[in-house]
C-alpha cells in the first residue's frame, strides 16, 4: 500500500470497497492498530495510533474491530460474549449495560442460548454488540455481511448501520460489494492495488466516476464513440424509444427481475451495449434509442 491519505468525520459510515487484494483488510487493521504501517500516522481526534511494534497487547478501547468471523465464544452465552469487552464494570452496573445492549440489538429472547444455536444474522448483532459494548468512538467491520444471504443481508446491514448511527459512531466497513456500499455509505473510498483510485459520496462516484476502472467497478457502463470522443454511459442513460435519435439491433433481452437487460448493437461500439426496458424485446428487433 502507498500514498494513502484521506480524512473522515466523525459520526459518519464509511466503505472501504475494493476487489480481493485491493488492500482494503490491511488498511483497515492498520487503522484497529492490529498491524503496522511502514510509515505515516493515523490518528483518531488527536491520538496517534500505532501497531503491535509499540504495543504488548495491539488495538485501542476507543476502537471495536470486528472480523469477518466474528470471533465469537461458542460455549459463552450471548450476554457472556457482549460482556467480554466489559468485565472492568461493576456487576451491577455490567449487568445493566449487558440488558441495554440485548434490547438494542433484538437479542433478549436470546440471552441465554449459545451462538452455535443461532443464525448468521443473530451473530452478527452479537458481534455488534459486544463491539459497541464499550462506547468506542470508531467501529471496524471487516466484511461484516459476506456470509449471509441476500434477504438477510439487505435486513442485518440495515438493522446494524441504524444501530451505529443512533450512537454516533463512526463506522469503517470492508466490502467488495458495490451494491451494498452504494445503498448504505456516506462515503466511498475504493482502493485499486494499494492505493485511493477515488473517494467521494455513492452519487458522486456512480455518476461521475474519475476512472474507467471506477466506472466498471460501481456496475455496468457503455463505452461509446462519440464524435472521436469515447464517453462512458451508465445502462440507464441508453433510453430506447420510438423517437431516439440512432438505430441499433436487439441482440438479446434476458428477463433481470425488475427490468429486462436489452444488449444492442450500434455503430457506436465493437461491443453490445446495455440498456434496460420494462417490456421483452424480440432478437434482432430494430429499434431506436437516445442518449441521457
Amino acid at each position: 500500500m502507498r500514498d494513502i491519505s484521506f480524512e473522515i468525520e466523525m459520526g459518519g459510515v464509511v466503505y472501504l470497497l475494493g476487489e480481493s487484494g485491493s488492500g482494503k483488510s490491511t488498511l483497515v487493521k492498520i487503522i484497529a492498530g492490529l498491524e503496522d504501517a511502514d510509515e505515516g500516522e493515523v490518528r483518531v481526534g488527536d491520538e496517534e495510533i500505532t501497531g503491535p511494534a509499540k504495543h504488548l497487547v495491539p488495538g485501542y478501547e476507543n476502537i471495536a474491530y470486528v472480523p469477518q468471523d466474528f470471533k465469537l465464544q461458542e460455549y459463552w452465552t450471548v450476554s457472556d460474549n457482549i460482556g467480554k469487552k466489559i468485565s472492568h464494570y461493576s456487576p451491577a452496573d455490567k449487568d445493566g449495560r449487558i440488558a441495554e445492549l440485548l434490547e438494542l440489538c433484538q437479542l433478549q429472547d436470546y440471552a441465554e442460548r449459545m451462538p452455535r444455536e443461532l443464525s448468521g444474522g443473530q451473530k452478527q448483532r452479537i458481534a455488534i454488540a459486544a463491539a459497541i459494548a464499550d462506547d468506542p468512538d470508531v467501529v471496524l467491520l471487516d466484511e461484516p455481511f459476506s456470509n449471509l444471504d441476500l434477504p438477510m443481508k439487505i435486513a442485518i446491514r440495515q438493522e446494524i448501520i441504524e444501530i451505529l448511527r443512533s450512537l454516533e459512531i463512526t463506522v469503517i466497513l470492508v466490502s467488495h460489494d458495490p451494491a451494498e456500499a452504494l445503498a448504505a455509505a456516506d462515503m466511498i473510498i475504493l482502493l485499486r492495488d494499494g492505493q485511493i483510485e477515488q473517494m467521494a459520496s455513492p452519487v458522486t462516484l456512480y455518476q461521475r466516476p474519475h476512472s474507467h476502472y471506477a466506472a466498471k467497478f460501481l456496475g455496468p457502463v457503455n463505452e461509446l464513440k462519440l464524435d472521436g470522443k469515447i464517453i462512458l454511459k451508465r445502462p440507464e442513460e441508453i433510453k430506447i424509444s420510438e423517437n431516439g435519435k440512432f438505430d441499433a439491433s436487439v441482440i438479446s433481452a434476458p428477463f433481470m427481475g425488475m427490468h429486462y437487460h436489452i444488449f444492442l448493437k450500434t455503430k457506436f461500439s465493437s461491443s453490445p451495449i446495455l440498456a434496460y426496458a420494462q417490456q421483452p424485446l424480440k432478437l434482432n428487433q430494430k429499434v431506436r434509442f437516445s442518449i441521457d
